[in-house]
């Protein structure tokens, strides 16, 4: 079985260079990827939603760091999105919020991507790496800042076996997700509902259990759980996730998750 959603779709520029996140990995051209898009953008909801998310209050505690931003492709923002370093800072409050990580003296690698037919919206990707065992990823709208993607990857040297009796009984993830949800605002609203979707066993030795989170609202999110000791992973917010059925995804995914029956 093929792991179904995308935690944040990491860019490739063939030839150049390769970001692997967690074995999920997006391959685009190195034509695509430097060329204008014309694909028509939409944002006819964004002025319903924009007070509600989270990146528009300021995390507790949180004092903008000193950190160094560094551009990683030459595609150009247009005059309609925001630039790097304020798509920076957003990831920066989020990993704030989230994870309670200071990105004091780090740098915050970022990549723009234009719209794309499989998801109409510019993007900001930003990466920030801590050490050999720990990084931090995020993916926004590049016009509205909206998050799409908000993410940490952690690495250990044990390695891991697929848990049957796990995926047989897992709802103490699935209700952890959903405070998380909860507490993190990520459906903007209350929670309706969290689904088991998955166990993954990822190549960084951090299995994830990943639950389906509906709000009130009508918005769908997914939320990752570590197996192992239970903390908050990350998340694909609604604004990814409407279109990750799309018939153009151009998202490929490895056979790392739940064994074939």
């Amino acid at each position: 079985m093929k792991v179904k959603q995308t935690i944040l779709a990491a860019t490739a520029i063939i030839g150049t260079s390769t970001l692997l996140f967690q074995g999920f990995v997006q391959v685009v051209t190195a034509s695509d990827f430097n060329k204008t898009n014309t694909i028509p953008t939409s944002y006819a909801n964004y002025a319903v939603t924009s007070s509600q998310t989270p990146q528009n209050s300021l995390p507790p505690g949180y004092k903008k760091a000193n950190y160094t931003v560094k551009a990683m492709n030459n595609q150009m923002p247009t005059s309609k999105d925001i630039t790097k370093e304020a798509a920076a800072e957003i990831g920066a409050k989020a990993i704030w919020r989230m994870y309670d990580q200071s990105l004091e003296g780090k740098v915050v690698e970022m990549t723009y991507q234009n719209p794309r037919e499989d998801l109409p919206r510019a993007q900001w990707y930003g990466e920030v790496i801590i050490n050999d065992k720990l990084n931090y990823y995020f993916m926004i709208d590049a016009v509205t800042g909206e998050y799409f993607s908000m993410f940490r990857e952690r690495t250990f040297l044990e390695k891991d076996t697929y848990d049957e009796e796990l995926a047989k009984h897992p709802q103490e993830y699935v209700d952890l997700a959903k405070k998380a949800a909860e507490r993190f605002n990520i459906v903007n609203g209350p929670v309706k509902s969290a689904v088991y979707e998955i166990q993954s066993m990822v190549e960084n030795n951090d299995p994830l259990i990943s639950a389906k989170i509906t709000g009130e609202n009508g918005e769908i999110a997914t939320v990752y759980i570590a197996r192992n000791d239970k903390e908050f992973i990350g998340a694909t917010y609604h604004a990814k996730e409407k279109y990750k059925n799309h018939p153009n995804q151009k998202v490929f995914y490895p056979e790392i998750a739940e064994p074939k029956k």
